[in-house]
């Protein structure tokens, strides 16, 4: 090939005069030389050299330049209507305007030529729609259309209501349709007079309430007293804490089951909505803030789902002994979600080992020592505040209890295990977990030897020593770890390489997802995955620095396999994505 003697710009100059000149296919070589001589070619070359390509009757090449714009910048609307223009012209219209929509969902709504877009679009989809539009109630039966509506999401039911008077009607007679109501959808402060309209069509039949953008306390306590078969509630949001208001709802409630707040709440109020309602079976209070301890007066009985948050840096003195005092009281409490609490110096250990529960997540927690997991504990999530170190040894004294506890723990029926910002992790410690169950004196105890393969395993943190992350020696040793039961796999920031990979297939072949981020795969490595997990459905291979090229993640979207694959520019800190599907 002859060495470009001009510059990008030059070649696109040239060939714009070509092209006036209608002068098409020297336009065409111009603007290909252009695109040849530039490190990163721009929208705007492949956008000329489409139009040429379109002059000279060659619409699949101009539909293939148009795709190319698109890829290098999916927000310039060019590459968009110059795709939709040539796919037109090959009379292949449907295809035409599923450019026109995505371009629509990519393309800023401020860009000057987006309305351009969406009439195009428009234009193009009422040229297709049918002749006459057919209402659907008046041919489908009745039996189907109820049970079509059924399926449809709250936020369609309320647009279906706008279709027309006769559809309104229709629908406002329908009860089932407004049990439901979830106002999680609401762009915009949603209106008293719209919920009470729904609780009358629901004939004070609501059985699940999500609150958004609603700032009418009074419905509020009026549906929840109304309403007796309410058993759902879930507050996404409120003008402002309302703590007088969600023990008011909790009261008049008689059946609630489920109470999920998501706004501000003080402990207190969260302690009078247990002690008002304890017949609950799922509490979600997620964003608990304030200084007051607050007593919980129980028993919860009835209570199997209960997760605690604390907003992040609201509070100091609100600890464990909150947490302890509620699970002390609930028997058969099997989920248990913690996010930001102070375990650090509690006894909740104690608790946590006597309570039947199936999943424990510690999130963001503060804690000392390693928790002693329960027998019936199948899920599994420790992600401590800070970086929790593990003693070395596995020493059986009180100077290692964490090493203790993990013995200790009857994990037999654990499937989903993440472990995530722990130091000293070792082959040990994980075999101790997963493999050893001793009684309080150090024997051994039987019932290991039946235990259930992992199908979840999520690991971060620093290794005690320099080891493989897979293989005899590696720090899955255990060998419930990597398995044919394994479905989902996350080893972000460890020392996993090619030869892992290569380990792990023999191992491991029914993994769905895998998550290999800031680790030191190459592109062959994620060919390797490619080709070795028949079941593979999505990859995440963010800021691996061994992957230089796109030629892996073309190779995963060949086989139909999402990869995310974002790397950082070390020098200006710039994240380049290199595939996302």
């Amino acid at each position: 090939m002859a060495a470009h003697t001009l510059s990008p710009a030059e070649y696109q100059e040239l060939g714009k005069s070509y092209y006036k000149k209608k002068e098409y296919q020297k336009a065409v070589d111009a603007f290909s030389s252009g695109i040849h001589a530039s490190v990163i070619p721009t929208v705007t070359l492949y956008d000329y050299r489409a139009a040429a390509h379109e002059k000279m009757g060659d619409f699949n090449t101009a539909v293939k330049d148009g795709r190319e714009a698109i890829r290098l910048d999916k927000k310039d609307v060019k590459g968009y209507l110059r795709t939709g223009s040539a796919l037109q012209k090959l009379n292949k219209p449907e295809t035409a305007v599923s450019i026109y929509k995505y371009g629509m969902k990519n393309v800023p709504v401020d860009n000057k030529n987006f309305q351009l877009l969406q009439q195009l679009h428009d234009k193009l989809t009422r040229q297709l729609a049918p002749p006459t539009a057919i209402d659907p109630f008046t041919v489908l039966p009745m039996e189907l259309v109820e049970m079509i509506l059924g399926y449809l999401p709250f936020k369609n039911v309320v647009n279906c209501l706008r279709v027309s008077k006769g559809w309104k009607s229709y629908l406002t007679k329908r009860p089932k349709l407004w049990q439901n109501i979830d106002l999680s959808f609401a762009t915009k402060p949603v209106s008293r007079v719209f919920v009470r309209h729904a609780v009358q069509w629901s004939e004070n039949a609501v059985v699940s309430l999500t609150v958004h953008r609603f700032q009418h306390a009074d419905v509020l306590r009026n549906i929840a007293t109304a309403c007796k078969s309410l058993h759902t509630i879930e507050i996404i949001s409120l003008p402002f804490m309302l703590s007088e208001t969600l023990i008011e709802v909790a009261q008049c409630a008689a059946n609630l089951k489920k109470f999920v707040v998501h706004t501000d709440m003080t402990p207190d109020t969260a302690a009078q909505i247990l002690r008002y309602r304890p017949t609950l079976e799922h509490v979600a209070f997620t964003s608990i803030l304030g200084q007051v301890q607050a007593e919980c007066k129980g028993p919860f009985p009835k209570l199997h789902t209960l997760q605690l948050g604390v907003r992040t840096n609201s509070i100091r003195d609100l600890d464990a002994p909150f947490v302890k005092d509620i699970i002390g009281q609930t028997p058969a409490l099997q989920v248990l979600n913690l996010h930001q609490w102070v375990m650090r110096g509690s006894a909740i250990e104690e608790d946590l080992f006597t309570q039947p529960l199936t999943t424990l997540i510690l999130q963001a927690v503060d804690v000392a020592i390693f928790p002693r997991l329960p027998s019936t504990i199948k899920r599994f999530v420790f992600h401590p505040k800070r970086p929790f170190a593990l003693p070395l040894g596995p020493l059986f004294d009180d100077e290692n209890e964490s090493w203790d506890n993990a013995q200790l723990s009857d994990t037999r029926h654990l499937e989903h295990l993440t472990i995530k910002e722990v130091l000293n992790l070792s082959p040990q410690f994980l075999g101790g977990l997963l493999d050893v169950y001793k009684d309080e004196i150090g024997t051994p105890l039987k019932g290991m030897e039946d235990a259930e393969d992992l199908k979840s395993l999520s690991l971060n943190g620093q290794l005690s020593t320099t080891m493989r992350l897979f293989g005899g020696t590696g720090l899955c040793g255990s060998p419930r770890m990597v398995t044919n039961s394994l479905t989902s796999l996350a080893v972000s920031a460890m020392p996993c390489t090619d030869d892992d990979i290569e380990t792990l297939l023999t191992h491991a072949t029914n993994i769905q997802t895998i998550e290999v981020d800031s680790t030191r795969i190459t592109g062959a490595g994620v060919k390797m995955l490619v080709d070795g997990l028949p079941n593979l459905r999505y990859i995440r291979a963010d800021h691996c620095q061994n992957i230089t090229s796109r030629d892996a993640v073309a190779y995963a979207e060949k086989r139909r396999i999402g990869v995310s694959c974002k790397m950082t520019d070390a020098l200006g800190g710039k994240k380049v994505r290199y595939g996302l599907f």
